[in-house]
């Protein structure tokens, strides 16, 4: 019998390279922790109506950011999120994302995600 790690990430998001460049300095490169599921180095200020949750960044860069929250940390920042599959974020809560060189607020890319 083969053995199968299983790991979970609530709480993480995507970003964009334009995000990116914002948030931590134009050509920054994120880092890599592990391979697969697991957040990278960085992390960034999520920033909601009612709080702010500190969130890793999950590679590789996507066209546009996404934040993929668990309905409680959903109920922390403020907002009522979707539950979407990965990806589907059109029509979803706006944040601020808050970075060492920067801050980009998001048009919509809040989603708690569907199992992926």
């Amino acid at each position: 019998m083969a053995n199968v790690i299983i790991e979970t990430s609530a709480r993480h998001l995507h970003l964009s390279r334009k995000d990116v460049d914002i948030l931590f300095g134009e050509g920054y490169q994120l880092t890599s922790k592990k391979e697969l599921s697991q957040p990278g180095n960085e992390k960034v200020k999520v920033e909601g109506p009612k709080g702010a949750l500190n969130m890793s960044i999950l590679g590789p860069e996507r066209a546009a950011a996404q934040v993929e929250v668990s309905f409680t940390d959903a109920r922390a920042l403020g907002l009522q999120v979707p539950v979407r599959e990965s990806g589907d974020i059109e029509g979803s809560p706006s944040v601020k994302l808050v970075g060492p060189a920067g801050e980009v607020t998001i048009p919509c890319g809040v989603i708690a995600a569907k199992r992926h």
